[in-house]
């Protein structure tokens, strides 16, 4: 009986080593193509699917046994180049020509890339945003919001994002668009401005406008003379109360659009939100702002926005009494594009909110 029992077990020792020693395993596959690697303890099968030029690739199924079998994929491809003629039914003729387009980086880890291609661009009615392995192409230094030109060649894998055989890509840098003033007036809108003293305080506040102020509430009378508590009220010598001060006004400033950001309309809320935090403004005030500018900017194909600093205190001076040790003022100017704009992107920080903080939110449409 001892011996029937170890008869099955012997067999099925076989039958895993044997598998072990013949069975290929698939390794994984190479950006070069498309080719494929299996390999057994004994030998190893590479399915080579190689791109020779702009619209040929090398086709061939090979097995290499003994040492050629540790050789990296390179090494093997070396050896296959020497050892196969190339010609004839090996190389393939692609049925595609090369095929080209624009797009804007949206993802990049060093060795995929994730691209949308522009709005007008054929490739964009297969599949809004389209992966491809970058680790032989050149390195053109990309960075996320850069604009490329992509070839390739084959069709378009239908998954999400969609994949292509890439043969090269380039930089494309696209025109800058900060045309700003174009001889139209400027209006400064909803700039506001909260206080937020330790403790209930008296606070003067100023402003030296270059331009003509059009309205403000409570009403600008040489300034604002309110008291303010630490949630932010504020109340006149009335005894009235307001959750900021507010003015607007039409302004000489020329604003620079040259750096900063182009967002897609239906983006805008989402990039708001985080602009708004990495410069400073708490949830309460960011709410406000949002629902401010959203109405006006969503349903835009693309929005180019800027966010100014020496050119709008500038131009909008504030004198406060007691001097604030914290202030923060946010000026958003922008404009809408119905296509893409490449144009480097800014970096946004704010200082930490310390003691007395004064923090003050606007914007202005360029038209």
């Amino acid at each position: 009986m001892k011996k029937k029992i170890w008869i099955p077990i012997a067999i099925a020792v076989v039958i895993v080593l044997l598998a072990v020693l013949f069975v290929p395993i698939p390794k994984g596959s190479y950006d070069d193509g498309g080719t494929r690697e299996y390999v057994a303890l004994t030998y190893k099968i590479v399915v080579w699917h190689r791109i020779m030029s702009s619209n040929e690739f090398y086709k061939n199924t090979s097995i290499y046994f003994g040492a050629d079998r540790n050789k990296s994929i390179d090494e093997l491809w070396d050896l296959e180049y020497k050892e196969q003629p190339l010609q004839g039914t090996d190389i393939i003729q692609s049925t595609d020509t090369l095929h080209e387009f624009i797009a804007v980086i949206v993802e990049y880890n060093g060795s995929i890339a994730v691209v949308e291609p522009l709005e007008g661009e054929e490739e964009r009615n297969s599949c809004s945003r389209i992966s491809f392995p970058v680790g032989e192409l050149d390195d053109i230094e990309p960075c996320v919001g850069d604009t490329v030109r992509v070839y390739y060649t084959g069709g378009i894998m239908e998954t999400y994002p969609a994949q292509i055989n890439v043969d090269s890509w380039e930089y494309y840098p696209l025109e800058p668009y900060f045309d700003v003033s174009n001889g139209y007036d400027i209006v400064d809108e909803k700039p506001v401005i909260y206080l937020y003293p330790e403790e209930e305080t008296e606070v003067s506040v100023k402003l030296k406008l270059d331009g003509e102020l059009t309205c403000t509430y409570p009403e600008y009378k040489n300034g604002w003379q309110v008291t303010a508590s630490p949630d932010g009220t504020l109340t006149d010598a009335e005894g009235q109360i307001y959750n900021y001060l507010y003015w607007e006004g039409v302004t000489n400033a020329e604003y620079d659009l040259s750096k900063g950001f182009c967002i897609k309309g239906e983006d805008t809320a989402v990039f708001l939100e985080q602009a708004l935090e990495k410069l400073g403004l708490n949830r309460r005030e960011a709410n406000e702002f949002i629902v401010y500018w959203l109405p006006k900017m969503e349903s835009n194909p693309y929005n180019i926005i800027s966010f100014q600093t020496d050119i709008y205190t500038a131009s909008a001076e504030l004198m406060i009494d007691p001097v604030p040790a914290t202030l923060i003022r946010v000026f958003m100017a922008w404009q809408d594009s119905d296509k893409f704009i490449s144009i480097p992107a800014q970096e946004l920080t704010a200082p930490k909110r310390e003691g007395f903080a004064v923090i003050e939110w606007g914007g202005s449409e360029i038209k």
